[in-house]
Formats: C-alpha cells, sequence, structure tokens
C-alpha cells in the first residue's frame, strides 16, 4: 500500500560521515609516512590537492617532492610561483597506496572526511585539483559523475565558499607526453594562482521561485510576465521525452523573467495563459534544448512558439565544443556554481521505458525543480551572450 506520503519526500541523501575510516582503507599499516601532513604556507589562499603520495613522497614525508611534483613545480615558477611558498599541498588519500596504486572508491570516501576537515581548517580561496581522483574527492557533494577529466579542465568553477579550478594530474602529463595538454595544464594552474577575488555568494533560490497553485493567480501573473516583454526562460515538466506517446502529459511548466520566476501546475486557465504568452512577440524565449518546449508546445496548442530568442544547449556547444559539457545542470555548475539540485527527485524522472515517474514527485518539489531551470536558464543565457558579444 502505498504511503501517506509522496515517494520523492522520502528520497534524501544522508549526510556523510565526516569521521575518516583509516581502518577499513588499510593504508595506514602500509606506509612509511601514514597520514600525511598539509605542507606549504599557502600565501596565495590556493590550495592543491593531488592523488596520494608516491614513493618519493613517502620517503620524504612531504607532498609533491617526487619527478609529478617537480612537473608542477617547474609550471609554478615559470610564472613566478612557488609551491611551498604560495599554497598549501595536500592529497585525496594522505597515506600512499602500495605500488602507487590508483585510489579506488572505497579508499576515496574513506580518506574525503581529512580532506574536507582541511578545507574547513584553511578556509582556501581556490582549490586546484590534479587529476579525476581528487576531482572525485573535492566534488562529492556538488557532482556525482566525473566522468572524463576532458570535459572538466579549463573550468573556474564558483562555487560558494572558493573557486574549484580541475587540471590534469602532472604524472598522466608525464606519460602522455602531449604538448597540447601541457599548454591546458599551464594555463590552468597559472589561472588557479592568479585568482585573488573570493567568489560570490551562494543564490537564495527560494527567495526568487514563486511556487503558484491557484488558477487565476498563475492567469494574470503570466498576463502579467508577457505585459513586460523582455528576456523569459520557459520550461516544461513532463511524464515522458516525446509527446506523441500515447499517455504524454504535462504536469507542471515554469517562466521566469528579470522581474520574477513563477512555477505551476498544468490546469485550467494556467494552460490558456501560457498558450497566449507563447505565441506574444513581446517576449524573446530562451530554453534548454528549445526543441523540446517547441514540440510539446506544438502538441500542446497546436502551434509553435513565437520569438525563440536562444537556447543554452547549443550555446553552450558554439562556446566549447566538448562533450558532455552542454547540459543547463553542468552549465549551471562550473559558471554558476551551482550544485546538482535534482537527486532526491532524479530516480522519478528517469524514464522506465516510455514514461517516468514525476506522479509520484510531490508538486512542491517538482515546482521548486522546474523553478530551478527557470532562473538558471535565464541567468546562463545571459552569461553566454555577453561571452558572444551580444547587446541585449
Amino acid at each position: 500500500m502505498q504511503g501517506f506520503f509522496p515517494s520523492s519526500t522520502l528520497v534524501k541523501n544522508k549526510p556523510a560521515s565526516m569521521v575518516p575510516r583509516c581502518g577499513a582503507c588499510g593504508l595506514l599499516k602500509t606506509s612509511k609516512t601514514p597520514k600525511m601532513d598539509v605542507f606549504g604556507k599557502g600565501l596565495r589562499g590556493v590550495l592543491v590537492v593531488g592523488e596520494a603520495p608516491g614513493e618519493t613522497e613517502d620517503d620524504e614525508s612531504r607532498p609533491f617532492v617526487g619527478k609529478a611534483g617537480q612537473y608542477l613545480r617547474d609550471t609554478l615558477e615559470e610564472f613566478g610561483f612557488d609551491l611551498d611558498r604560495d599554497a598549501w599541498t595536500t592529497n585525496a588519500l594522505i597515506c600512499r597506496p602500495p605500488g602507487n596504486k590508483t585510489p579506488d572508491a572505497k579508499q576515496i570516501d574513506y580518506c574525503r572526511p581529512n580532506l574536507v576537515n582541511t578545507i574547513a581548517q584553511l578556509q582556501p580561496t581556490v582549490i586546484l585539483t590534479l587529476g579525476r581522483v581528487a576531482l572525485t574527492s573535492v566534488m562529492h557533494d556538488y557532482w556525482d559523475n566525473i566522468g572524463t577529466m576532458e570535459r572538466w579542465t579549463g573550468w573556474k568553477i564558483p562555487m560558494p565558499k572558493h573557486w574549484i579550478c580541475p587540471t590534469y594530474h602532472p604524472s598522466f602529463l608525464l606519460r602522455s607526453r602531449n604538448g597540447l595538454m601541457d599548454r591546458y595544464f599551464a594555463n590552468d594552474v597559472k589561472r588557479a594562482f592568479s585568482i585573488k577575488k573570493a567568489p560570490p555568494a551562494a543564490q537564495d533560490f527560494k527567495s526568487q521561485i514563486e511556487c503558484l497553485y491557484d488558477e487565476r493567480e498563475i492567469y494574470e501573473a503570466i498576463r502579467q510576465m508577457d505585459r513586460e516583454g523582455g528576456w523569459a526562460a520557459v520550461d516544461y515538466e513532463g511524464n515522458c521525452l516525446k509527446p506523441e506517446y500515447p499517455k504524454a502529459m504535462i504536469r507542471s511548466c515554469c517562466i521566469a523573467n528579470e522581474q520574477r520566476c513563477i512555477s505551476y501546475p498544468w490546469h485550467g486557465k494556467a494552460i490558456e495563459a501560457t498558450g497566449m504568452f507563447l505565441r506574444s512577440k513581446r517576449t524573446r524565449k530562451i530554453a534548454s534544448n528549445l526543441k523540446h518546449e517547441e514540440r510539446w508546445t506544438r502538441w500542446a496548442f497546436g502551434h509553435g512558439v513565437t520569438n525563440w530568442g536562444w537556447d543554452t544547449m547549443l550555446a553552450s556547444h558554439v562556446l566549447d565544443n566538448r562533450l558532455g559539457i552542454c547540459s543547463l545542470k553542468f552549465q549551471a555548475l562550473v559558471k554558476l556554481g551551482v550544485a546538482i539540485y535534482n537527486e532526491h527527485i532524479d530516480p522519478y524522472l528517469t524514464s522506465n521505458g516510455h514514461y517516468n515517474q514525476i506522479q509520484e514527485i510531490a508538486i512542491e518539489d517538482l515546482l521548486f525543480y522546474g523553478g530551478m531551470d527557470g532562473v538558471l536558464e535565464l541567468q546562463l543565457a545571459k552569461i553566454q551572450r555577453m561571452e558572444m558579444g551580444f547587446e541585449d
């Protein structure tokens, strides 16, 4: 029997323990320098996070003194920086794995509390992550699938308390002997050590998103937004990708402009007002992958959207054609510092065959999620237009 609460309210991540599990890891017993200390003065507020101590580091009880460390030091010296003076250095694992074996997921998890506590103690302005293991540990609370390093290098991610600058691990570059990657690495390192300002404060999205339920209130709000004109992001939430499926339905919609963001259930006069809004020439519409909204609009109203102005997904690809970077969620992370925000409802948005389980999501959760999409699409479009040199 279904419980009293909607399913989505029950799918929440448990808070991670901040107690290191050194006993479960076992590396404590095999290292010459177990629990290696953080090193450096950190005068520029940069925390450099590597993978794990190597043989030389384990022998000398200091991070980054082997071949990979020397490569990093030489690169920094080219730009007038000194690793020990300008940065603090540590690793995702603070004990050496035997044979320098790449740490596995469990070892990263066991040792992550050490890194989290170090970050909390030092309060760095910048965290420079070297390689996938370091990035996996640092990004644990922000992103759940790191994938390849190729899509992460070069970004200056504005998380609320510090910038995160991912790049390749020097040992990978020494093995690859790729001049282009060496250049990317040098640029990434220079960028990280040149940052002086703290990142912008976290946004209060709860104050930006209005979840409306009364259809007359929704109707009046949409008509007012249309009269205001300008740019507006539009985002549907439905039970499948394609409206041609027999049981296709829209459950909610969001409209966001510079003045306000409203997110509302799909019913009654709200549908009528949305249709009029989408045909209006007063607003320039924004979407992430606008062909999706265009297709559903034609299905719902028998006409397309008038005055499309921007597609954040297409613009992301124009600005940077790497794979795996064009989604709204990824762009919101790397350009706006917004961590993944749909983990607790994502299982219900994933299709099982043709349809997802969107009807199992508590309506307040769904409206806030849709509102987040709308606000971020609007903000991202503004940033992209600035980067491309457009004037509104």
